[in-house]
């Protein structure tokens, strides 16, 4: 319990503090150890807590299968956007070593996932009043959700990156938080519309995965304009 407390408290820190923030990406070592691997149940746990209101529309298993898929989702994401990122900070931002870059994408999916975890009871509250022909609301209801924790983890994102340049004497350039952000939001939609951890209609057969056709921004389109 004192190492999970410790843990914790160098987490919540380093979130709302910048400076605390900068020396856990710069000094990976002053955490104790067994941080990151805290830091990485921790996200797990909180995205999977979401998960389970997004399935429960639909009923029990498909509330568990979407706890599973959301996880896997950003796990995936950050997978795919990791060399970019990477590239990217090494040729136009503070050049942070991969275990620091790994370190304060971590950071900024907790804060998503602090985001995404804070909505559910609302989540919870919608999924049970809504009808079903309430279907496309909570879809588009989720999806500005989802955006607005994008938000949270990039804020995240740049103030760490401008608190590392400064401490390293460098300038953070704008274009290379926003390169990498419009990179993580196409990739993370797209990533949702093949794993599909959402609601499942109750017009169609629930499928693990559906086949793949058109894009997320298309059928959200297609949503709000019915």
């Amino acid at each position: 319990m004192p190492v999970l407390a410790s843990h914790f408290s160098t987490w919540w820190t380093a979130l709302v503090r910048p400076d605390q923030g900068r020396r856990l990406v710069l000094e990976p070592g002053v955490a104790r150890p067994g941080f990151d691997r805290f830091l990485a149940l921790g996200v797990i746990a909180l995205y999977m807590f979401y998960g389970l209101t997004l399935g429960l529309y639909r009923d029990a298993p498909a509330a568990l299968l979407s706890a599973l898929k959301l996880p896997c989702l950003y796990a995936l994401t950050l997978l795919v956007c990791l060399p970019p990122f990477y590239a990217l900070n090494c040729l136009d931002g503070p050049r942070l070593r991969l275990r620091q870059c790994v370190r304060l994408l971590l950071l900024a999916s907790s804060a998503n996932a602090v985001a995404l975890a804070a909505y559910t009871p609302f989540s919870l509250l919608f999924t049970l009043v809504t009808s079903r022909e309430g279907y496309a609301f909570l879809i588009i209801m989720h999806a500005v959700v989802f955006a607005l924790a994008a938000l949270a983890s990039l804020a995240v994102i740049v103030v760490l990156f401008r608190a590392t340049a400064a401490a390293q004497g460098r300038r953070l350039r704008p274009r290379l938080v926003l390169t990498w952000g419009l990179l993580y939001a196409f990739v993370g939609t797209q990533m949702s519309w093949f794993l599909r951890p959402w609601l499942g209609s109750h017009m169609v057969p629930y499928a693990l995965f559906r086949p793949r056709g058109g894009s997320f921004f298309e059928a959200l389109w297609t949503m709000i304009m019915r």
